[in-house]
């Protein structure tokens, strides 16, 4: 359970929504929480990347619109569990 301040905040769903850091490995930090019902993860890689939620993040779901100037790139090896 989430005890405390959350360690970050982003928007999700037009609503403020915190985030707790959990465990994990050293070269990556990682952050939980809840938004509208759902469990929202972020996981930074490397480790100091999740100072990136310290500025606002908005967070859209693609379901609802696909923004015309979405960039596709490579998959990063991160997401297949290649370290």
């Amino acid at each position: 359970m989430a005890e405390g301040l959350p360690h970050a905040k982003v928007t999700a769903a037009g609503h403020p929504t915190p985030l707790w850091a959990f465990d994990a490995p050293p070269d990556r930090s990682a952050y939980v929480g809840e938004a509208k019902g759902f469990w929202l993860y972020a996981v930074a890689w490397p480790a100091t990347a999740g100072y990136v939620l310290a500025e606002e993040v908005v967070l859209h779901d693609l379901v609802e619109s696909l923004p015309s100037a979405l960039v596709f790139g490579a998959p990063s090896p991160y997401l297949h569990g290649e370290d």
